[in-house]
């Protein structure tokens, strides 16, 4: 009988508590590691007819590296793990690329109650007048950021927030980060984090 009473106790201890294990705090996304895809439509919607996202042109280092660049002002590219110290940024030039999805798996497993921490900017956004950008990123199925800014903004500004996970998520989950813009603009992701 007090075997049983132990065991039972046991269950309890670690169903009533397994909701309050958290994932270890640390970096959910790589951005080196980010590749451009055709996923997302349930998400953000078919991409606007004649939207591309061409490769680099110009005098542009090799973008085939795990590491961070330094992008010269001789090279056009629509997507880059740029080096802005003391962080490695997802960088989103728009002027030759209005409409974007990009894709990597998760680095850890995300639990119930975690909470996740994206940050971003975007620099001056231009015309044309009474527009809207979209920035986005989603974990598995679930849109875990989405911001809506209005163009022209004068001044540049970060973009953001916090999500608590509702339930569990592998390491390697597959990950979306989605701009959407008009005009000549940049945007960067700059981190997302397990808190």
């Amino acid at each position: 009988m007090l075997g049983r009473l132990i065991i039972a106790a046991n269950v309890w201890l670690v169903v009533g508590c397994g909701s309050s294990v958290q994932s270890d705090p640390g970096p959910l996304v790589d951005n080196t590691q980010w590749r451009q895809t055709v996923e997302g439509e349930e998400f953000f919607g078919m991409p606007p007819e004649g939207a591309t996202c061409p490769p680099p042109e110009g005098d542009c280092p090799d973008f085939e590296t795990d590491e961070c660049v330094d992008v010269p002002q001789t090279c056009k590219v629509s997507f880059v793990a740029e080096c802005l110290a003391p962080f490695t940024v997802l960088a989103v030039y728009t002027e030759s690329c209005n409409w974007i999805t990009l894709e990597q798996p998760s680095l850890r497993p995300v639990r119930a109650g975690d909470e996740i921490e994206v940050r971003a900017f975007h620099f001056v956004l231009t015309a044309p007048f009474n527009a809207e950008a979209r920035i986005s990123l989603t974990l598995g199925d679930e849109m875990i950021f989405d911001e809506t800014v209005q163009i022209p903004q004068i001044d540049g500004r970060p973009l953001d927030g916090t999500w608590t996970a509702t339930r569990d998520f592998e390491a390697g989950t597959p990950m979306l980060f989605h701009v959407n813009n008009h005009g000549a603009n940049e945007y960067l992701l700059i981190e997302v984090n397990v808190l």
